[in-house]
């Protein structure tokens, strides 16, 4: 009778500390309201800003690699491809030619930005320079951004129609032929 005892009570401080820790997430990390836009608009009565697909999305400010600040507003108008990386990130080092090669290859047609997430800019710039990148390269230090747009994995790849609105995301490493036909949609043919 002493075991049973026993074990009813471990079982119930199991309990009691997976539930502390679950509230934990609540309170602390996961539903974290104060820094996440989840679902509100910078405006009352406005929309609100959701970083899903088919809504608009987040606006931001962030400085590139020269310090200089680039703002989201300036870079709709036409289609945007918003790739979030960091450089400890295998996938992100194996799609990234890739993605430099785009920029070049659409030029003026199409922006592609690398918002990096949580990163130095001198471990940026040391990346940037191994790679010989020339494509813009944004610095999101404190993961604002990531968290604007709900980041779930990296990388995530977030193709944007030129009125400003998510069309698609990608979470992971994304292939030439996947890449090619999230363009088509939005409007950046070969």
């Amino acid at each position: 009778m002493l075991n049973l005892t026993r074990y009813n009570l471990q079982l119930a401080g199991a309990g009691l500390l997976i539930g502390i820790g679950l509230g934990a997430l609540f309170v602390f990390g996961v539903f974290r309201q104060d820094s996440v836009n989840w679902g509100r608009s910078d405006k009352q009565g406005a929309a609100p800003v959701l970083p899903e697909v088919g809504s608009a999305a987040p606006k931001f400010e962030l400085n590139n690699l020269s310090g200089e600040t680039v703002n989201f507003d300036h870079l709709v108008g036409q289609p945007l491809v918003i790739n979030f990386w960091a450089t400890w990130c295998g996938p992100c080092r194996l799609e990234m030619p890739l993605l430099q090669e785009y920029h070049q290859k659409f030029g003026s047609d199409l922006t592609i930005i690398a918002v990096n997430t949580g990163e130095t800019s001198e471990d940026v710039q040391a990346y940037v320079d191994e790679l010989e990148l020339d494509l813009p390269i944004l610095l999101d230090e404190q993961k604002k951004v990531e968290e604007m747009y709900r980041v779930r994995g990296l990388p995530s790849t977030y193709f944007v129609s030129e009125d400003g609105i998510i069309r698609f995301v990608h979470i992971g490493i994304i292939t030439e032929s996947q890449l090619q036909g999230y363009l088509d949609e939005i409007g950046v043919i070969e």
